[in-house]
């Protein structure tokens, strides 16, 4: 599905055109559906997963999965890439450290998909019955039959082998009612001592990043995909075996250990909205240079969460309604 976030609008000057700048998941795609896009938009592809950057119309390519930088310079030479991916956005001020009383051991916000490996949670925390743990997920179908279904299973699991979890849609069957504002998951997360995931093939998890930005360690999978893993050292968190019983040993660990953790203080150092948002400008900039263009994009800004971006037939509604708007001052 396309999806696109709109960091600028094309303008006019004098008549000419101004570019604005776009996030697009398919630029090839959108390209198609709307020919004339690169004379409006500078394009900036954002894979959202593992594997190499595939977007033959991208002017910038947001290179998730970092084993993939040389193939893709190779492949693509006229494109500008950079080491970043949606979670490298995280916008600090709003994901912080909060004076929070801890109720509960972990956290684990995972959308119902078979491949977050929800079983895999209940299956851990379970060999903890004396830890609380809270748990939710939104539904990327909007509440379809298989992720109801899914999240029946789970529930009926954890209240077979006794898991102490308080889930937050237990009684929804649908997005409406879950928490969603940043504001709102920032609180969730400072009532929790560490972030939990049990992913396994994805991309750069916000989630995961939304936790080392309020100061809380995570901890993943060792045989999650490698931007999955990326941020993970022994400062904000640990890698563990995929089983309940290595799950159930790293949350031990990390309470025991709790004072080791410095997630906040290595994210700030090394990623961040304001950290990535700068290498963003500084390579517009650079690119507007180039084409002797007077547009500058200091004043972008992006967070990479999907509640910012537009998908499907509104994403492409929106382009054309920018472009319009264009060609109509």
């Amino acid at each position: 599905m396309i999806s696109v976030a709109i960091l600028k609008k094309p303008t006019k000057n004098k008549g000419a055109i101004v570019k604005g700048v776009i996030i697009l998941s398919k630029c090839d795609k959108t390209c198609e559906l709307i020919p004339k896009l690169k004379e409006y938009y500078y394009l900036i592809e954002r894979r959202g997963w593992e594997g190499m950057n595939d977007q033959k119309a991208a002017d910038i390519k947001l290179v998730e999965d970092s084993r993939t930088l040389e193939e893709t310079r190779k492949i693509f030479p006229e494109a500008i890439l950079l080491d970043l991916a949606g979670g490298d956005f995280v916008d600090t001020e709003k994901f912080k450290p909060l004076n929070l009383k801890k109720e509960y051991t972990g956290i684990h916000i995972s959308s119902w998909q078979r491949f977050k490996r929800h079983k895999l949670f209940v299956e851990g925390v379970s060999l903890l019955p004396e830890k609380k743990f809270i748990k939710f997920g939104h539904f990327p179908d909007g509440g379809s039959k298989e992720e109801n279904e899914l999240r029946r299973d789970i529930l009926n699991l954890s209240k077979k082998l006794g898991a102490n979890i308080e889930y937050l849609s237990n009684h929804l069957a649908n997005n409406e009612g879950l928490p969603s504002e940043s504001e709102e998951i920032n609180i969730l997360i400072n009532k929790s001592k560490m972030g939990i995931l049990t992913t396994k093939v994805e991309g750069l998890n916000r989630f995961k990043m939304e936790c080392l930005a309020a100061n809380i360690p995570v901890l993943v999978p060792k045989d999650a995909s490698e931007p999955t893993k990326k941020y993970i050292n022994d400062k904000t968190g640990v890698l563990f075996e995929p089983t309940p019983e290595g799950l159930a040993k790293a949350i031990e660990y990390v309470e025991s250990n709790y004072s080791q953790f410095f997630p906040r203080d290595y994210l700030l150092s090394n990623t961040g909205v304001h950290n990535s948002l700068k290498k963003l400008k500084d390579v517009l900039n650079k690119l507007v240079e180039k084409e002797e263009s007077k547009q500058n994009f200091d004043d972008i800004y992006w967070d990479g969460r999907n509640q910012g971006m537009l998908w499907g037939k509104k994403a492409i509604e929106e382009i054309k309604k920018t472009i319009k708007e264009v060609n109509l001052s």
